[in-house]
């Protein structure tokens, strides 16, 4: 069977859906990409799905996935900002599942009928606005009933997002500056530090020396005495990041120099958590 194929209706439909599916993925990720980067990432998927019409892929199948998973990471490096480790795979994992959904929605709207611009452009906008209202009421639900709010840190242009939880007894500040100090599982930090850098901040008590080491030195770090409740006493190691930005319901509460204390011991922290958000971060 002939098709006639016209390569500018290739490049412009999967431009659009590419950037509708690169913005959901940021906000699921909370990505602060923006949107000439978003357009920009968009516009190498569209250009590889035209380039990929002139391959012949037919029996070189590991080949074409192969393709199709470098264009994915590249859209992703270049839109949202993620460049490796496991966030990066669910990114792109979501990004196809989401595509899939997407290609399902457009199935029922056809229902057998032709696809004209009108109906494409009225799919495509009813799809990402739907898409971010479920996100957003999501995050509406999770926040009001337990406290728990999506968050992002960034240190030396790397981003990761995750789920804090808001603690209203976390009351630690730190004696010097009087900032206020969230605790943190040292795994979250492993897509930003090397583990090279987490293992030295582990046993920065038993060698002080590494406190001349320059990647040290820019996190700050130090010891700050605490108290739990069971009226237990002790120190934790506490350094310093670039920003974090807590994603309430109403606002984006963005903290300029936080100070985070390592939870190197079992803790408080869950799976569906990884950083306990001081009480004065928000009120």
């Amino acid at each position: 069977m002939y098709y006639e194929v016209y390569i500018d209706i290739v490049f412009l439909t999967n431009l659009l859906m590419d950037y509708i599916l690169l913005r959901l993925v940021g906000m699921l990720f909370r990505c602060r990409g923006s949107r000439k980067r978003y357009l920009l990432a968009a516009a190498v998927g569209a250009l590889f799905s035209c380039f990929i019409l002139y391959v012949q892929m037919d029996g070189f199948l590991p080949a074409a996935i192969l393709l199709h998973g470098a264009c994915a990471m590249g859209m992703l490096w270049i839109g949202c900002g993620l460049k490796k480790g496991s966030l990066l795979v669910k990114a792109m994992i979501t990004m196809y599942l989401t595509a899939f959904l997407l290609g399902g929605f457009c199935e029922a709207v056809l229902a057998g009928g032709a696809m004209t611009w009108y109906v494409f452009l009225l799919f495509a906008a009813g799809s990402y606005l739907g898409l971010s209202a479920l996100i957003y009421l999501s995050d509406s639900i999770r926040a009001q009933r337990k406290n728990i709010y999506p968050i992002t840190l960034s240190y030396q242009g790397k981003v990761q997002s995750a789920y804090g939880f808001y603690d209203t007894g976390n009351l630690l500040s730190d004696p010097v500056s009087g900032a206020p100090v969230s605790v943190v599982k040292p795994e979250l930090l492993e897509t930003m530090l090397s583990g090279e850098l987490l293992d030295k901040l582990r046993h920065l008590n038993e060698n002080p020396g590494e406190l001349k080491s320059t990647e040290l030195i820019r996190l700050k770090p130090r010891f700050l005495p605490y108290k739990t409740v069971g009226q237990e006493e002790g120190l934790m190691l506490a350094i310093t990041l670039e920003e974090l930005c807590i994603h309430t319901p109403r606002e984006v509460v963005h903290v300029s120099g936080p100070v985070f204390a390592l939870a190197f011991e079992p803790s408080a922290l869950e799976k569906e958590y990884k950083v306990l958000l001081n009480s004065r971060l928000l009120h």
